[in-house]
Formats: structure tokens, sequence, C-alpha cells
């Protein structure tokens, strides 16, 4: 169980960083930084989602038949305990075989109820005096905000690994006493469209994560004034009819124009929260000579209630 690495130490045992390694200063063969197992360098690379190309950073990996060590700080059952022990409340619980739990419906419960403290310390109706609804929230966004930051600390050590079972072998994940596979929780734009499936057809909403590049981040006007707006790469596929391309549209959006400041088109983001589904909703393509006509648009949406719902990860 591993995850990628930003740094090793070669045969001489000098700490090499990327950029050293994308210029070859280094001398075979690579070992991980904190443990004994051989590592390779992989130089960065790209894809492509959909009609945008998206940059993959290089990054150290584990060399085949090698396991980092039970301590090392990259292993993933390491990092996952870790995380356990500094939680608050109880959002993880340990298992008798060495596993952990996620309890997703307390991470839930901490959305909604930051949600709800969010429009009372904003309504002028409210019977609270405006100096303690500020503070009631305050107080509320550290202790539920802690639980937020703990799940998506997870979430950063899964989107380092490769596969989802380098993490599933360490912790399960409980909403309301029903085990979830992490296939059904954290998404990666390969599978937008099931995760839109998902989302749409939930007779409960489910905490999700999703990862991907940022395509656009722009200030838009809505019904109700303006929102800042970051738009992940969208991936396509086919249909049946020769000029629809179906696409998978995802966003995360916010009425404070300053959310999303620091992040750049490019970036990999890890959003994770309540998405809402908007529904399938055709648009022309503005490319006339396209034979493209149509993008049957499948639109999520995440409205972020506190900034630790979002991050910057490493693809």
């Amino acid at each position: 169980m591993a995850s990628k690495m930003p740094a090793a130490h070669d045969a001489n045992d000098t700490r090499i960083t990327i950029s050293m390694a994308e210029q070859q200063q280094y001398h075979k063969p690579l070992q991980c930084e904190y443990c004994e197992a051989l590592v390779l360098f992989v130089n960065a690379f790209t894809r492509q989602v959909g009609e945008d190309i998206v940059a993959v950073e290089p990054f150290f990996r584990l060399h085949n038949g090698y396991k980092h060590s039970t301590t090392c700080r990259y292993n993933v059952y390491g990092q996952v305990t870790v995380i356990a022990k500094e939680s608050e409340g109880d959002i993880f619980a340990a298992l008798q075989d060495n596993r952990y739990e996620l309890r997703l419906l307390a991470v839930k419960k901490a959305v909604e109820q930051l949600r709800e403290l969010a429009k009372k310390k904003k309504d002028p109706n409210s019977e609270t005096v405006a100096g303690t609804a500020e503070k009631i929230y305050l107080e509320a966004k550290k202790r539920l905000g802690a639980y937020i930051n703990s799940a998506q600390r997870v979430l950063k050590v899964r989107a380092a690994c490769f596969e989802h079972s380098e993490i599933e072998d360490v912790l399960q994940l409980v909403f309301d006493g029903v085990h979830l596979p992490w296939s059904d929780f954290y998404f990666e734009d390969d599978d937008y469209f099931r995760c839109f499936s998902q989302v749409s057809q939930a007779t409960v909403q489910v905490p999700i994560a999703v990862k991907g590049a940022v395509k656009a981040n722009n200030i838009v006007n809505g019904r109700t004034g303006k929102f800042a707006v970051l738009n992940l790469a969208r991936p396509s596929r086919k249909t049946d009819q020769a000029d629809i391309l179906d696409t998978a549209s995802f966003s995360i959006w916010s009425p404070d124009l300053n959310a999303f400041q620091s992040y750049e088109v490019g970036q990999n983001v890890l959003a994770f929260g309540l998405w809402e589904s908007g529904g399938i909703k055709e648009s022309a393509n503005k490319k006339v000579d396209s034979p493209i006509k149509i993008f049957r648009n499948h639109e999520l949406r995440l409205w972020p209630v506190t900034k630790s719902q979002l991050c910057v990860v490493k693809n």
C-alpha cells in the first residue's frame, strides 16, 4: 500500500527532488526517503479529458514488487492511523483487525449544520442578536470543520494512491450503518458519468469526493447575483447520434467572489461534500464547422460551506 512521492534517495544517499530527477541528476537505484523500498521516477505526461489536455505532474512511485515498511510515512496504513488518532469527535472508529471506519453521516451532518448556521447568521429576521449569531457560527464552524478537515486529509491520501484497493484494505466507509465501497465515494474524471447517475438517482444525499482539473475560474451572473465558479475539465462520450456528444459538467460555486481566487486553470483539485444534480441540459456547439452540433451536459454542482472542502492535489 503506497502513495506517490515527491522525493527519493539515490545510490549515494543524496535526496533527489522532482526537478533533479527530471534532469537525471541521480545515481540508480532510487530508494524511498523513509524506508528501504526501491522506487521509480515517472516523468510528466499529458492525457485527454474530453476536449481538454490535462497535465500529469512527475512523481516517484514504488518499484514493482516492493512495499513501504509499516512505519514509513508513505505507507497508507500509517497515514490513515495518524489522521484517525489526531481527529476529534466520533468521525473515525478503530476496528479489531487493524482497520478504521470513516463515518460519513457525521460529516454530512457537519456540512448541513454549517449550512443552516450560515443562513441564520445572515437572516435579518433571526431572533438571535447579530454578535451572538456570529459567535455561535464561528464556534460551530471550528468544531464541525474539524470533521470535514479530517475527511479531506484522508481523501488526500486516496488521491495519491493508484487504486481504490490501496486504501480499502485500511479504511472502511460507513453511512448510517451501511458500508459503502470507495468506488461509490471517490470519483476521478474517468468515472464522472457514473458519479452523475449515482447522485441523480440517490434517494438520500451522501457526501462524495470528486477529483478533477480546473478548466475555468470565472465570475458569472446568476439569477440572484454574481457567483464565483470553478469549472472542471469535462470528459465526454459518444451517443447513438453522430451529431450529439455527452459531456460531464462538474462545477463548484460560491457567493463569495474571492472564494476561488487562489485556484488556477490546469490545477488538480479535490472537492468534497454534498454534490447536487442539475440534470441533463443541451447546448449548441459554437464551432459551426464541427460534426458535433449539440452537447448534452450532465451537470453536478457543489456549494462548499467551508474552505476545507476544496484543496489542490497532485495528479
